[in-house]
């Protein structure tokens, strides 16, 4: 719990100093309709941090323009007419053990709601927020939700420091995928707002 409270005293303090605009680079930010769904690729705490940027903007009402669900299926998605998917990069064993799944059931149930995302056509974001959430294990949980996810990608944003070796660069060239490049977290919070402007 104090982990929790602590994060979010945080990113409150951080956004006080927000500038204007998002410090970003790479391809242009892309636009897209409401409602929203925020979702964890993973079972990590980024599904969490990305849920409190968005409601940050001040623009992206929670539970009216934007869910988050941490684990969702496909009948989730049927709820509502989400416009866009958002999958927040990420993984614990903490999170995981909280959900009371394996990698590989996370895996596997990754692998369903992309399927569904594209079949419905609906835009998949993949999201990187925490920049330690990187290994050069290629069996590393958090390769294997970049794996299942990215390439099915409509648009990736990732926080710079979580691509200083390219990954998401050759990910992009290879399945031709748009990136934007973020500075920090807290970045993120104003290209939401230009991205999911009502």
């Amino acid at each position: 719990m104090r982990t929790k409270i602590g994060l979010f005293l945080l990113l409150a303090a951080l956004l006080c100093a927000v500038p204007a605009f998002a410090a970003a680079s790479g391809d242009p930010i892309k636009k897209y309709g409401l409602p929203l769904l925020i979702t964890n690729a993973g079972q990590g705490p980024g599904g969490k941090m990305a849920r409190l940027l968005v409601a940050q903007t001040k623009t992206i009402v929670l539970d009216t323009d934007y869910w988050y669900k941490s684990e969702p299926w496909e009948a989730d998605i049927v709820d509502r007419p989400y416009q866009a998917l958002m999958f927040v990069i990420g993984s614990s064993d903490k999170g995981l053990g909280a959900s009371g799944i394996t990698i590989e059931q996370e895996i596997a149930r990754l692998e369903k709601i992309v399927k569904h995302a594209k079949d419905k056509k609906i835009p998949i974001i993949a999201v990187l927020l925490e920049k330690d959430k990187r290994s050069a294990i290629a069996s590393n949980p958090n390769e294997r939700c970049i794996d299942t996810v990215c390439p099915f990608a409509d648009w990736m944003i990732v926080v710079k420091d979580g691509n200083k070796d390219g990954r998401f660069d050759k990910l992009k060239a290879k399945h031709k995928i748009p990136l934007t490049l973020i500075d920090n977290a807290i970045d993120f919070t104003q290209l939401c707002k230009q991205s999911f402007a009502k």
